[in-house]
């Protein structure tokens, strides 16, 4: 039971999730208070909205960059009398998933993305780390620290990884710092998508359904400017619980997810709206 009300959960956040951004989009063609406090908290007063579209339920898949289709980043598209046009990713909640992937493909979506050659010790953490290695197992039997759990998983906690290897557990923690630009512009703004049309511009918290009173918008680029320079070894680390399971980073955190049980796991990362406030000094 526990289980199916947790796919429920998920299935609910995702249908409220749409119908928040339908709510959005009819506000903003069809209110001048909704539009003009729109274009305010984006720099552009003197701007028209002439258009606005949604993804929603039936949004087409896009181009990828790993050659096959995949989901565009943006909810709204929204178009200026000006021709400017703006995607906007929308934040229903001040928490949640930002993103997930397994780690084969964000490992070579990254490299297709920035042109940027992930270390091969690097690779080999992150494969441990969310159980995507042939040999996790035997790790797991001769440095295991929480075993029932690493099993289960078939993945590494951070204990029994720096048991194995330190070395390992450290670089994997330094490469995230090093790329939280180029992890955070994937998390919030690319994914998979190959063409910048279908990547987004900002980053709108905003909730029409009535869960939270939300009204943030954060440009992409300053964002990843921003978790680039709050990345240190106070904002990135192990998470404490069971053996570190989790790495918290600037804009939240990346965790272990199956959501359909299969062996291995996703890389799902979380956003925070409080560590993104912080981080951006608001």
């Amino acid at each position: 039971m526990a289980e199916r009300n947790r796919a429920e959960g998920w299935q609910h956040a995702k249908l409220s999730g749409h119908t928040n951004e339908s709510a959005i989009e009819l506000l903003l063609k069809s209110s001048p208070a909704y539009q003009k406090d729109f274009l305010f908290r984006i720099g552009r007063q003197e701007a028209v909205i002439s258009r606005v579209d949604t993804g929603g339920l039936h949004e087409k898949n896009v181009a990828g960059i790993l050659g096959e289709s995949t989901k565009a980043k943006p909810d709204i598209r929204i178009l200026l009398d000006d021709g400017s046009r703006y995607n906007v990713s929308i934040k229903k909640s001040i928490g949640g998933q930002a993103y997930l992937i397994d780690p084969f493909r964000f490992m070579d979506g990254f490299e297709k993305h920035y042109g940027k050659r992930i270390p091969e010790d690097v690779e080999r953490a992150i494969r441990l780390f969310w159980g995507a290695e042939s040999d996790v197992k035997r790790i797991i039997s001769l440095y295991g620290t929480h075993k029932l759990y690493e099993n289960r998983k078939h993945r590494l906690t951070a204990e029994t990884l720096y048991a194995y290897d330190p070395h390992l557990c450290e670089v994997l923690l330094r490469w995230f710092a090093e790329n939280m630009y180029e992890v955070t512009d994937f998390c919030f703004s690319r994914g998979l998508a190959k063409n910048p049309a279908d990547w987004a511009d900002l980053v709108w918290y905003k909730n029409e359904v009535g869960e939270n009173n939300l009204n943030h918008i954060f440009d992409v680029h300053r964002l990843c400017d921003a978790m680039q320079e709050a990345a240190s070894p106070s904002t990135v680390f192990y998470g404490s619980r069971s053996g570190g399971t989790t790495i918290q980073l600037p804009f939240g955190f990346v965790q272990w997810h199956s959501p359909t049980k299969a062996i291995p796991g996703c890389m799902q990362f979380h956003h925070s709206l409080k560590k993104i406030r912080k981080a951006l000094l608001l």
